[in-house]
């Protein structure tokens, strides 16, 4: 909305209006505000100067995913790794809490890994959890057209044990949607009710990141531990039909490039 506007979370949210120059508090702390020693670890609390906890656990109580409206300005969505989500309307002066276990199937320990607001639909939010770290292994991708205040779940035939790590949504077709998940990318074209998996030479390994580079129409994947993988051009997806995916294999048409020539 402003190109001089840039967000970043901690306990709280903070925005810059100057490119980064200064920051300021736009909430107050939207966490569970836990003390991390006092939970306990492999069924013990351990002690401030634990080896296990000085030199192996993350921060708790932390704002894991945070997103603004493309269409709606001021609306800006939260997600922490304590079961909380957050939503403004208003660039912050007021926020409505969301408790993951309110959300249907979501267990109210589950982390937010990713959290994007829709890029057609002002109303529209997506949202992908895990519960991993309580020895839960399903996938949790669900789907609000409200605002965050009712949901449903678009995780579809997504395998269990896939834990999704990040969702992407197609700037041209609403319903193309990207995941990236514990064991490689999967794609839908019917807005999360049938997913299916990227081959092609995409390794199944965990993608923990992804983004579209919309000039090109290329899909970037970070994987964990193996290098950055691009989906050049997968403008063609945007047109598949459920009879071309049933086939072994489908030539799709090429689109015109620049012939660049040098001159005398």
């Amino acid at each position: 909305h402003s190109p001089t506007r840039i967000y970043f979370a901690s306990h709280r949210v903070w925005r810059s209006d100057n490119r980064g120059d200064s920051w300021a508090a736009i909430s107050g702390d939207l966490t569970r505000n836990q003390e991390r020693v006092t939970l306990p670890i492999m069924d013990q609390t351990w002690s401030w100067d634990s080896p296990w906890d000085v030199g192996a656990m993350s921060t708790y109580n932390t704002i894991t995913s945070l997103a603004e409206s493309p269409l709606q300005e001021g609306l800006i969505y939260a997600g922490n790794d304590d079961g909380l989500i957050h939503v403004t309307e208003d660039g912050g002066q007021k926020w409505r809490k969301i408790e993951v276990g309110d959300l249907p199937g979501v267990p109210a320990t589950a982390f937010v890994n990713d959290i994007k607001a829709d890029l057609y639909d002002a109303n529209t939010v997506y949202v992908a959890l895990d519960n991993h770290k309580f020895g839960d292994l399903k996938p949790y991708l669900l789907k609000s057209a409200d605002k965050g205040k009712k949901w449903r779940s678009i995780r579809g035939n997504i395998p269990n044990r896939t834990l999704v790590w990040r969702i992407v949504q197609d700037h041209v077709n609403s319903n193309l949607l990207f995941a990236a998940t514990e064991f490689g990318i999967y794609f839908t074209i019917d807005g999360g009710k049938k997913w299916i998996k990227l081959a092609g030479g995409v390794p199944t390994i965990s993608f923990r990141d992804l983004a579209i580079q919309r000039r090109e129409d290329d899909l970037i994947g970070a994987s964990f531990g193996r290098g950055f993988y691009i989906f050049d051009d997968y403008s063609v997806l945007r047109h598949v039909s459920e009879n071309q995916l049933k086939q072994e294999a489908t030539l799709f048409p090429v689109r015109k490039t620049w012939w660049y020539i040098q001159r005398e």
